[in-house]
């Protein structure tokens, strides 16, 4: 097979901290010289539009109105305004009204994944890749980018789900998960390798899906059943790490400090020492591997008062947020670009009223660059942030 270059099609939008995945930026593989497909990012001329249709409006309710005499063209165009302006609901409204007119459009597809995907829905977001990949006469080059959406959104979900359980006992970090929730993050790691493969059997040298396939096995040996099986995944996570940065444009990866990108190559780590003590006895095995990346900056939380919710005369109180882990703790994911910088936090599990204050001080948080067989690149891993003051309540 024809060793294809790999160009990104991506979107400059990066969602706000408290809206996650804003994360990973949309590339596709495509062959040399041919230009960019207009599925994945809006064009920068398209006119704004009038105060009048930016007014706010129920997005269900606007997209019924467009529907009702807008093309596909348009709605598709008036989307795009709506994603640059990060109104995600809005833009995703009109996407949908776009392919209830017609189905099989390739654009819209493409841009109600990755909206969908923007707005933290891994399910909707992976029918609409698969739906894209699935069209008559689709082009390689795309069905290869969409198995790798598929697969990213898998990790997703499986990492959100083991981040949970992280904690650090003496000087390594254990996961402990529930046996249904071992099992559902074992399952949705098996099915992103199944398609992170499938995108790799038709562009084998796509970084990103290299890049996914690392982050996948590294998913995988903190949750293994035995460390010789932890041990034997964190090797294919190190070939599949290599690989992408064999393939990365180093020169480009080290400037790259302002966004955040899941696509480049990254080193995942169980969780972040908290503190310079926990620092100097903390073991992580795929540490061992990485220079630098030590804190140089730790913030802390400032958490604010717990109350009670007033509950409105003659009204019943909304149900109950589902309680964290660890009552009195907030676990906030972190992307650390290749010049330290906290480009990504996002909070996998605490209580809402906190998460807020555990991502400002996250975002603090500054680190020595990282580098892997000399080379640069990211750090993820989980910032464990505990409230002191609610012990004992």
């Amino acid at each position: 097979m024809e060793k294809m270059k790999i160009s990104s099609i991506t979107t400059s939008v990066i969602l706000s901290i408290l809206l996650f995945s804003g994360f990973a930026q949309e590339k596709q593989p495509v062959k040399p010289a041919t230009p960019q497909s207009p599925a994945s990012k809006p064009p920068a001329n398209t006119p704004p539009r009038k105060k009048a249709d930016m007014a706010d409006k129920n997005p269900a309710q606007t997209s019924q109105d467009q529907d009702s005499g807008s093309s596909p063209t348009a709605l598709i165009d008036q989307g795009k305004s709506f994603y640059r302006s990060v109104r995600f609901k809005e833009a995703l409204a009109r996407f949908e009204a776009a392919l209830k007119k017609d189905p099989d459009n390739d654009e819209a597809l493409g841009l109600a994944a990755v909206t969908a995907f923007r707005l933290d829905n891994q399910p909707q977001s992976r029918e609409y890749f698969l739906r894209r990949a699935d069209l008559a006469g689709q082009k390689d080059t795309i069905r290869s980018y969409c198995f790798y959406r598929i697969a990213l959104t898998y990790w997703r979900e499986a990492h959100d789900i083991v981040s949970k359980y992280g904690s650090i006992t003496g000087d390594t970090v254990v996961f402990k998960l529930p046996e249904t929730e071992q099992s559902d993050a074992r399952y949705k790691i098996d099915l992103g390798q199944d398609y992170a493969e499938r995108s790799l059997s038709i562009t084998r040298d796509y970084i990103e899906s290299h890049n996914i396939r690392n982050l996948l096995y590294a998913e995988a040996a903190l949750v293994a059943p035995d460390e010789r099986t932890a041990y034997d995944l964190r090797n294919k996570s190190l070939d599949s790490l290599r690989r992408s940065l064999e393939l990365a444009d180093l020169s480009s990866l080290a400037k790259r400090g302002d966004s955040a990108d899941f696509n480049q190559p990254t080193v995942r780590i169980a969780e972040l020492p908290r503190t310079k003590e926990e620092e100097s006895i903390l073991v992580d095995p795929m540490m061992r591997f990485v220079e630098g990346a030590r804190a140089i900056k730790r913030v802390d939380a400032v958490f604010p008062r717990s109350s009670r919710p007033a509950k409105p005369k003659g009204e019943a109180l909304p149900d109950p947020e589902p309680e964290p882990i660890n009552s009195n703790e907030v676990k906030v994911e972190i992307l650390i670009s290749t010049i330290g910088d906290v480009v990504f936090a996002h909070a996998v599990d605490g209580k809402s009223e906190w998460n807020g204050a555990a991502i400002i001080a996250a975002r603090s948080w500054k680190f020595e660059p990282a580098r892997f067989d000399g080379k640069p690149v990211q750090i993820t891993g989980v910032i464990t942030f505990v409230n002191k003051a609610s012990k004992g309540r």
